[in-house]
């Protein structure tokens, strides 16, 4: 808490410094300077083009700290877009080390410039990951019609192309491909509910579930979730299916030690999907 000075005597002529002594603040302003020439930072020393001289840590560490967000750059992945292909590589980011700055700009040699100290931050997916993905390790295809639930196979499909999974990683049919509405480009189409067959927005994707989860049986991936029809379809023998709703998920794991890929075209009438790796 700063002490504030204040003296009125009256009819008393009396020097500054006499004032200063007797209510304190020469104590106060002594004792600050002899901090910042005890434990402040040396003389000469900047940070970029700022200086910093005399400064406590605490100050010094709030500096830091402000112009932190100025170096920040946020690491962006690698992206293979589903429906060009086109690669987007990625991009490396960066930020302060702001406690090793500051230990830095305290412990510096007098009449010193310094640079922020930068910790890097790497991608964790580069386009060599793509690059290394050769292998095609199962495939499944079955066959659809056309109207709207032959457009909400090819848009389910189309959002899962390309899509990318690390190893241990689990894949949500649901959170890929949802939310399954109209605003999003879903059509109106024959779905199964409790048993009966009644139009709904995204009808056909249980389809590219399906045809997903027997491409992951092929390559002997670990199934977490997946639920049957409480009917049968005609798309895929009795016990092959994978139905999907707002409730109901098919989920898989990447159980291999290595990224793997899930890839997805319609030919005509004919949805493929396979697993690469």
């Amino acid at each position: 808490m700063k002490k504030i000075c204040i003296l009125s005597i009256k009819g008393t002529t009396i020097s500054l410094i006499t004032m200063l002594i007797m209510t304190g603040c020469l104590a106060v302003s002594i004792g600050d300077s002899y901090r910042r020439m005890k434990y402040g930072v040396p003389a000469g020393v900047y940070l970029e083009s700022i200086p910093l001289e005399k400064k406590l840590e605490q100050e010094v560490y709030d500096h830091v700290l402000s112009i932190s967000r100025n170096y920040f750059v946020r690491p962006r992945n690698a992206y293979l877009d589903p429906l060009t292909g086109q690669m987007l590589p990625e991009i490396y980011g960066k930020k302060i080390d702001i406690n090793a700055t500051v230990t830095m700009i305290m412990n510096s040699k007098p009449y010193a410039t310094h640079d922020p100290v930068i910790i890097p931050l790497d991608p964790e997916i580069t386009v060599d990951v793509y690059k290394n993905i050769r292998s095609r390790k199962s495939s499944f295809m079955t066959g659809y019609g056309g109207g709207g639930r032959g457009y909400n196979i090819w848009l389910a499909a189309a959002s899962i192309n390309n899509y990318l999974l690390a190893p241990g990683e689990v894949f949500s049919f649901n959170k890929a491909t949802m939310p399954r509405d109209a605003k999003h480009g879903y059509q109106m189409a024959p779905i199964i509910v409790g048993g009966s067959v009644i139009p709904g927005y995204g009808g056909g994707v249980c389809q590219v579930s399906t045809t997903l989860y027997n491409a992951v049986r092929r390559a002997k991936l670990e199934v977490v979730e997946r639920f049957p029809h409480s009917r049968p379809v005609g798309y895929v023998p009795k016990g092959m299916d994978a139905t999907v709703s707002d409730y109901l998920d098919f989920k898989f794991r990447n159980n291999k030690d290595r990224f793997i890929m899930i890839k997805t075209a319609t030919y005509g009438y004919r949805l493929v999907i396979e697993i690469w790796e």
